[in-house]
C-alpha cells in the first residue's frame, strides 16, 4: 500500500501479525523465480493484538525478536501486512490526467471517497484500468487507506523490535500475488479466515472490486467451545468427528456446521451487495485461505451454502521452498502463510 524504501531485489520478508500469532516468511530469488529460504511463527497472548490491531507493542515487539531468531532471518526490512476494520478500499474514476499530476489531482479529490478525513488516513492508489466516463477517458483508480493511529500502533511495534517497514501493504490484496495469471479468471471472492477476524476481497480477472472486513473468525469459535486459539482446529476436528449421521448433536458437536453455515451467510451477503450493483457479474469461485480455511469440512459446507466452487488457496503455485523449515511444514499449513508469502512475493516485486 505505502511504499517506504526499496528491498535488494534477491530478497524480502513478509510479516503479518495476528491475533495469538506472528507469522513470517522470507524469500529470495525474484517474483519470477521465488523461492523461500525461511518461515517461521510464534505465538503470542491473544490480547496482544486484537482485530488486526496491535494493543500490547511491548509483547509484541519481544515475540518478534523470538521469532527472527527462531527462522533464523538476518534481514530486518519487512513488508508489512495491514487487516483490521481500519483498512479502507475503493475503486474510484477520474478524469485521465498526465501520470505526474495524478497525486496533486487525488490529494483534492481522494477525501471524497472516504468517511474519515483524510488527514486521519495514509492512502495509496494505483491505476488499475481505463474507461469512458460521462466527460471522456477515465482513468479507473484503486485507492487504499489505513487509519493513521491504528497504522503507527504497528509501526511502534517494527521500531521497538529494530525491524525497518520498507513497504505497508493491504494483507488481502497480497493474496492475490500467490496466484498464476490463469487462476485469476473470471470473478473470485477471497475469503481470508484468521485467528482475529475474516477479510473477504472480490477479484474480477485479477482486479479488486470490493472488500469487507466480517467478525467471523477462530477467535469466535475458541470462546464457544472454551479452548485456546492454538487448539481450535484440533477441537473443531473432534467436534465433527463426533457428529452422527441424523442424530440430534449437541451445540458442541454441531459447532463446525453452524460456524461454516454462518460464514456463508457473511459471504453470501457481501456477495449480493456488489451484485446488486453490478448486475451483469456472477461469482465463479471462492477461495479460503488462513488457518480457517483448515477447518474441516469447510469448502463443503461452504459450497452447499454457496452454490458456487469453493477451494483452498495454494499458495505454493509460484514459488518452491528451497530450505528446511523444521518449525513449518506449508503442504499442511500453506493456508496459513499465505499472507506472508503475498507480502514477501510484493517485497521482491520492489
Amino acid at each position: 500500500m505505502t511504499k517506504m524504501g526499496l528491498f535488494s531485489p534477491s530478497k524480502a520478508v513478509g510479516l503479518e501479525m495476528d491475533t495469538g500469532v506472528l507469522r513470517v516468511v522470507e524469500m529470495k530469488g525474484t517474483a519470477r523465480t521465488a523461492s523461500i529460504s525461511a518461515a517461521a511463527q510464534i505465538e503470542i497472548p491473544a490480547h496482544a493484538v486484537v482485530e488486526g490491531v496491535v494493543v500490547d507493542v511491548d509483547a509484541v515487539a519481544d515475540a518478534l525478536g523470538q521469532l527472527w531468531s527462531r527462522a533464523r532471518i538476518k534481514n530486518r526490512n519487512v513488508v508489512l501486512g495491514i487487516s483490521n476494520q481500519g483498512v479502507l478500499m475503493r475503486l474510484a474514476n477520474l478524469p485521465r490526467v498526465p501520470t505526474k499530476k495524478l497525486s496533486q489531482v487525488l490529494a483534492f479529490q481522494a477525501g471524497e471517497y472516504f468517511p474519515i478525513p483524510l488527514d486521519q488516513l495514509v492512502f495509496d492508489y494505483q491505476v488499475v484500468g481505463e474507461t469512458e466516463g460521462e466527460n471522456g477517458p477515465a482513468l479507473e483508480l484503486l485507492l487504499v487507506a489505513v487509519r493513521r493511529d491504528m497504522l503507527d500502533k504497528s509501526l511502534a511495534v517494527l521500531a521497538a523490535a529494530s525491524l525497518k517497514p520498507k513497504i505497508v501493504d493491504d494483507s488481502p490484496l497480497a493474496l492475490l500475488r500467490t496466484f498464476t495469471a490463469d487462476s485469476l479468471a473470471g470473478t473470485i471472492v477471497l475469503a481470508d479466515i484468521s485467528n482475529g477476524l475474516t477479510t473477504l476481497l472480490l477479484a474480477a480477472n485479477g482486479i479488486p472490486r470490493f472488500a469487507r472486513v466480517i467478525p467471523h473468525s477462530l477467535q469466535y469459535i475458541s470462546q464457544e467451545l472454551h479452548v485456546e486459539l492454538p487448539q481450535v482446529l484440533e477441537a473443531m476436528q473432534q467436534a465433527s468427528s463426533a457428529m452422527e449421521p441424523g442424530g440430534d448433536a449437541g451445540f458442541g458437536n454441531s459447532m463446525p456446521v453452524e460456524w461454516g453455515v454462518t460464514l456463508a451467510r457473511e459471504i453470501r451477503s457481501s456477495i449480493g451487495y456488489y451484485l446488486a450493483q453490478n448486475t451483469d457479474s456472477v461469482v465463479d469461485r471462492v477461495v479460503l485461505s488462513g488457518r480457517g480455511a483448515r477447518v474441516n469440512d469447510l469448502p463443503e459446507i461452504l459450497q452447499d451454502e454457496l452454490g458456487v466452487a469453493v477451494e483452498i488457496i495454494n499458495p505454493l503455485a509460484k514459488v518452491k521452498v528451497t530450505a528446511k523449515l523444521p518449525s513449518v511444514n506449508l503442504e499442511q499449513e500453506g493456508p496459513d502463510f499465505a499472507v506472508c508469502i503475498g507480502l514477501a512475493l510484493r517485497g521482491l516485486e520492489a
